[in-house]
């Protein structure tokens, strides 16, 4: 058994944004995102281009076009309904489902006196860590464009005030697939599908509860130029979470649990499986000023697909954001 403690103080994000309208059907955004990047060797952060896109009405609400590095369509829709992002991301964005921007073009509205709202994209798929880049068969990221285009949706139904039902759909390579200059050959890359669907109700900023269901599946192709076998991993999942303020008061409280099951046709009959465990208590002593006091719980048994291995990690602290 092995324990390591750590303890400290870090800046994790900092975002700067420059919205412009242009009239009232087109508008262009840039995002700068600076954040921890463990992959640094001489330097601890990184900063990002996030978001860099032109945006503009084609009919109305109804259609509207979206073209540049942009949200992909899930992860920020669901991170305004959780609200503490801060704290911790949604399901999909902690396991790398998904990224939360890339590269592409994308076409979104709102139906039905906003009863419907749709968005679908077709990006990249390295994410907007990676612009023009793609990873190689031995997972590093190499400058390059990808082979294939990764298609991500959501759908929404919104049928009474603060209840939201959406769909998500996601299917492509995640820049695995390339041109390889080499051996004059595109790779045959890893394909990963996903799909889930969440429920929501909740009113304003008062409080929200929340519920998702995800799959994700990922289909390494077989490359014998690289001595690489076919590899399938399916991970299923769940999450509950939810949010309240405190009445009139400058406090409020929320928590999660998250649990899912990964499983790989290489190691049949092992199942590695994670439960986590996360409760806040936050303050907010004045406005977009939030403190909060974070508890975070997670235990993994069968770790890395290995048999009786198990891994724990506690984390505790103060956590804040400062928004102006």
């Amino acid at each position: 058994q092995t324990t390591d403690r750590q303890q400290g103080l870090a800046i994790d994000r900092a975002y700067l944004t420059l919205k412009y309208n242009m009239n009232s059907d087109w508008m262009m955004r840039i995002t700068t995102d600076v954040h921890l990047d463990t992959g640094l060797s001489k330097k601890n952060n990184n900063i990002f281009l996030k978001y860099a896109y032109v945006q503009g009405k084609l009919l109305g609400d109804a259609v509207v076009l979206r073209l540049g590095q942009s949200h992909t369509p899930w992860i920020d829709h669901e991170e305004h309904l959780w609200a503490h992002r801060y704290a911790s991301p949604v399901f999909i964005d902690k396991h790398g489902f998904d990224a939360s921007s890339d590269l592409g073009i994308g076409l979104k509205g709102k139906l039905a006196d906003g009863l419907v709202k749709y968005w679908v994209t077709e990006t990249d798929g390295a994410g907007y860590s990676h612009p023009g880049m793609h990873q190689d068969t031995a997972g590093n990221w190499q400058k390059g464009l990808p082979k294939a285009f990764d298609f991500d949706s959501r759908i929404g139904i919104y049928p009474i005030e603060g209840l939201t039902l959406d769909f998500q759909f996601r299917d492509g390579y995640k820049g695995t697939k390339y041109y390889d200059a080499a051996n004059n050959r595109t790779t045959p890359g890893t394909k990963h599908r996903l799909w889930q669907v969440m429920a929501t109700y909740g009113m304003g900023h008062d409080w929200r509860v929340g519920a998702n269901y995800v799959q994700e599946k990922s289909d390494r192709k077989a490359d014998v130029l690289n001595a690489i076998t076919a590899q399938t991993d399916k991970t299923t999942g769940y999450a509950l979470w939810g949010w309240t303020r405190f009445g009139d008061s400058s406090f409020g409280a929320y928590g999660r649990y998250d649990y899912d099951q990964k499983t790989r046709d290489t190691v049949p009959g092992i199942k590695q499986k994670t439960s986590r465990y996360l409760l806040g208590l936050e303050y907010f002593p004045a406005h977009n000023v939030t403190l909060s006091l974070v508890y975070d719980y997670s235990k993994t048994t069968n770790n890395k697909l290995t048999k009786g291995a198990i891994a724990k990690n506690t984390t505790y602290g103060l956590y804040s954001q400062f928004k102006f």
